[in-house]
Order: structure tokens, then sequence, then C-alpha cells
């Protein structure tokens, strides 16, 4: 079966197959098509690929099934006449083992992350390093244009002029609309800390509460500069957690990224460093958390409130914590 007609008639069965194993919303669209693509010459043989790509999807998410004891044994036996015969020849193997990959970091011959960038900034990054770029967009419950995957995926080993394909989000229906502008705002908020787009609309005088220590009081024009919130460090905040990348697996070669999750500002009272009531000011509050790239501990949370013209007027942040 041709792959590109499977992808297309399979791939929101796919996600779905995705979503029941456990894989978060935000996540499923980068782990099928790294499946589908490393399924292709299989689909292209099989007359009903479903078995075997929705086998290779659970190992993905589950990892491979262990092999039986006769297998391993089988495989011992293997080594043990290899080794021998090695020595009845007096060969001598060199093995070099390569320089494992970084668990928390990548290096300049990986793939980047593109966790908070929008279509654009993301082909502009890749070409910098010398990729060809074609975006494709992707129906996806995420705000239109924020990209949500990419072949190959963050931490694949690259060459220059290699081709990459960039994903992303066309909002799929009304169901994902909900918390539609919530979501843009809290994107609002990442972009200007990380330099992916303009200040958002400020208040006259903005409250920002680091978490760890006493307010800090901008002037709108003061908040509009990211200079100004060194001192509070929640722009940096912002900036490291969206930089967190965690080695997922070595074979394939596997990092994940961090999450943005949108909540009601009721949620998660008194965990996590949160007090119980929150910071409060107004009934218009936006909160999300930026969970981090391996799922542990505590994420990073962040609750803007707004005044009566929708201006941003006070930004909370709660760090970490495990």
């Amino acid at each position: 079966m041709d792959p590109r007609e499977y992808r297309d008639a399979r791939w929101h069965s796919l996600l779905r197959a995705a979503a029941e194993l456990g894989v978060p919303d935000d996540e499923a669209p980068a782990l099928v098509d790294r499946v589908l693509n490393r399924q292709q010459r299989r689909i292209r043989r099989a007359e009903d690929p479903d078995p075997v790509v929705r086998q290779a999807l659970a190992d993905a998410v589950l990892g491979p099934p262990e092999r039986s004891s006769r297998q391993r044994s089988r495989g011992w036996l293997v080594a043990a006449g290899l080794v021998a015969v090695l020595g009845a020849v007096g060969t001598v193997v060199a093995l070099t083992r390569p320089e494992p990959p970084p668990a928390d970091h990548l290096r300049a011959d990986q793939m980047p992350s593109l966790f908070g960038y929008d279509g654009d900034a993301a082909s502009a990054l890749l070409e910098k390093r010398g990729l060809k770029v074609q975006q494709r967009p992707f129906r996806s419950c995420e705000v239109r244009d924020r990209v949500v995957a990419s072949e190959p995926a963050a931490g694949a080993p690259y060459d220059r002029g290699d081709h990459v394909v960039v994903y992303t989000a066309l909002p799929a229906d009304v169901s994902c609309l909900t918390d539609y502008g919530e979501r843009e705002l809290a994107w609002q908020l990442l972009d200007f800390a990380n330099g992916h787009g303009p200040a958002p609309a400020f208040a006259p005088r903005v409250w920002v509460y680091p978490g760890d220590g006493p307010a800090q009081i901008l002037t709108g024009r003061e908040a509009a500069d990211p200079a100004s919130w060194k001192a509070s460090g929640v722009l940096g905040a912002l900036r490291t957690a969206s930089r967190d990348v965690s080695l997922v697996q070595q074979h394939p070669l596997t990092y994940a990224v961090p999450a943005v999750r949108v909540i009601a500002a009721t949620e998660g009272l008194g965990r996590c460093g949160v007090p119980d009531p929150s910071v409060a000011g107004t009934a218009d509050v936006v909160a999300f958390l930026v969970r981090s790239a391996d799922r542990r501990g505590c994420p990073l949370r962040v609750e803007i409130y707004r005044d009566e013209s929708r201006r941003i007027d006070s930004v909370v942040l709660y760090r970490t914590s495990s």
C-alpha cells in the first residue's frame, strides 16, 4: 500500500490509538509521524498495514516486548559461535562505542526543539542551519500556525542541505476552540519571553510576582521591554522551561519537549507551591502550565490577570518544585 495514502486514510485513527496508549494530545502527532516514517517500507509491502503500524506504535510508547528465553538462548549461542570463530582465525576486532547522546540538551548537529515557535520562526531557525524547510498544515487543537511536530523530530542528527517538514497547527473543529483565547494569551507571553514575538497588551501599571520574592512593579512601557523583567526572573524562568528537552530512548533516538496546558485558575491550589487561595485581584485570569519534558515533578505555573480593558496588570509565577 502506498504510505502516503495509508497516512491520509488512517491518520486520525492512529492519533486516537496513541491517545488510548496514554500519549498526551500535544505529543501524539509527532509520535505517529515518526512511527509512520520508520514503517514506510513495511507499509508499502503490506496489503493491510494496520496491524504492523499499530504494533510499532505500541512498541514506541510501551517499549518492544521482551524476547522469549528460547530466543535469548539462541542469541547467546550465535554470539558464542561468533567469538569462537574470531578467536580461531586470530582476528582482533576493536569495538568503538559512539559517544552517548546528551540527555538534557541538544548538540548543534541535532535537530533543535521547536517548542514555542510558529511556522515562520521555525523555518527561519532551520534555514539558518542550512536545512531545506517545507511547512505543512496539520489539523490540531492548538493555536493556528503554532508548530506541533517536525520530521525529523527534535534530537535527530542532520546534515546541511537535509529536508525538514514542519507541521503547523490548523485548529480542527469548534470543540478545540473552548480555550483558544486563553491559550493564545499564554503563547503571547511565552513568545515575548523567548524573543519570538512582540509584547502583549500591558496595563499602565503591572505587578510581577516571582513566586519566591517581593513583587516588582513596572510601568506599561517598562513591561514591554524584556530587560525590565530581569530582576523578577519571570521571563528567564519561562525561557529556561522552553528550552527543556529530555532523552526518552537512544534506539531510535527520541527526545521529549515541554508542553503548554491551560487550566482553570482554581485548579491545583495548595499544591506545588501554589497558595490557597492564590493571588487575586480580578476575575479575568488565565492560568497555564509549562510541563517539563520528562513530565516529572511540578510544572511551571503562570497566572495572568487582566483589567477591564483586557490588558495584563499582573503576572504571577510559581516555580517548579519536586
